[in-house]
């Protein structure tokens, strides 16, 4: 099998697997209980939060787990609106996850004023639009890292020094395609939300920072737990991991970006072809490569290469459309925007496979072409 389908899920490190079975079998106790095995689960869990914290500058109760970026995202996006009456905004773009988008729509439906903002035609979030839409009444921005189907890079720090300037409003971003990827600086971020499953860890979990110890309204109530805005039994197996593949990640980024960005290249001067329209820009990470067709139904190409037991993807995995509103905004071409496909490497891809994915990618479209 030849996978590059990596930003919809990587494939686990045998090193985070084990480390699940091991922590499973070696710590039985919830970590809320009070005895001797409970505060002993309670002391690797919290190791675990140190070690996540150090990476961002902040504080280990600053970290709280979830079960994925979608829990996390909408308990960021929720817990800060609850706390403000509804009269109040929130500004998101155009290129956020639906995790982003649907509980920002739930909110305007309560009767919010949600504002999307656009990106320009270099896929980048339009940040004049944020300046003229923020004011006295806006309670956060949430803006992606980078987005999952371009995988561009957004102006992360250009946005922050616009929010800052309002004491009572708040900066979100959803670092899922960046965290143990590429380089970013998080700092004057407000709130950063991300997954291992991303990263070459498990599904399941995932984790909300909140950098700066803001109060937010839980979106899970019950009783004790790691922290008081997200109840329920700590989950020590699956919060170790959490930290062990991140932490394999981040000290190994130079490394793997490199790599990645090596095959990328190869990759996309292979694709220089006339039938193919590279959507994917000098500012989007090397582990995402967005292509459009001319003139070949991607759904036939999708199924070809699924015969040779080669996956791609042509959208988010979680998208509700099958058009890529990015690539529209940036091309107004609606059948480069209806036709896309997302090619996602990883670390773990080798060159030979990637030489495998070209010849089967071009014998598929040029067969379909001779026909047609």
């Amino acid at each position: 099998m030849i996978y590059l389908d990596n930003a919809a899920n990587s494939v686990v490190d045998e090193r985070v697997l084990e480390n699940f079975v091991m922590v499973t079998k070696d710590y039985i106790a919830n970590p809320n209980s009070s005895h001797f095995e409970g505060v002993r689960a309670m002391k690797r869990i919290d190791s675990s939060r140190e070690k996540i914290a150090s990476y961002f500058n902040c504080d280990k109760e600053s970290v709280i787990f979830t079960s994925g970026a979608s829990e996390a995202n909408n308990l960021v996006i929720k817990g800060i609106a609850f706390r403000n009456d509804k009269n109040k905004n929130i500004i998101i773009s155009s290129v956020e996850h639906s995790s982003v988008v649907a509980p920002a729509n739930y909110l305007a439906s309560l009767g919010y004023k949600v504002y999307v903002v656009p990106v320009l035609e270099n896929g980048k979030v339009d940040v004049s639009e944020i300046k003229r839409l923020i004011n006295d009444n806006t309670i956060l921005v949430s803006i992606c890292a980078v987005d999952s189907e371009l995988g561009i890079i957004q102006p992360i720090s250009e946005i922050k020094d616009i929010v800052k300037n309002y004491p009572n409003c708040f900066f979100h971003t959803d670092a899922t395609q960046a965290v143990g990827k590429t380089k970013m600086d998080f700092s004057g971020v407000d709130f950063i939300t991300f997954a291992p499953h991303k990263f070459y860890g498990l599904n399941g979990s995932g984790v909300l920072l909140n950098v700066n110890n803001k109060p937010l309204v839980p979106i899970i109530h019950g009783g004790k737990s790691v922290t008081k805005y997200r109840s329920g039994t700590p989950d020590i197996a699956a919060i170790t991991s959490l930290e062990v593949a991140l932490s394999l990640a981040m000290d190994n980024l130079d490394d793997r970006y490199q790599y990645v960005s090596g095959l990328n290249k190869y990759l996309k001067d292979s694709l220089d072809l006339s039938y193919v329209h590279i959507n994917s820009t000098e500012d989007s990470i090397p582990n995402t490569l967005n292509i459009s067709l001319k003139g070949i139904p991607k759904k036939y190409v999708l199924q070809e290469l699924e015969k040779e037991n080669i996956y791609i993807s042509s959208t988010s995995a979680c998208s509700n459309s099958d058009m890529s509103k990015t690539v529209y905004m940036m091309t107004k071409d609606e059948e480069l925007a209806n036709n896309t496909l997302r090619i996602n490497i990883s670390f773990k891809n080798t060159k030979e496979e990637i030489d495998t994915f070209i010849k089967v990618f071009k014998k598929v479209c040029e067969g379909y072409n001779e026909n047609n």
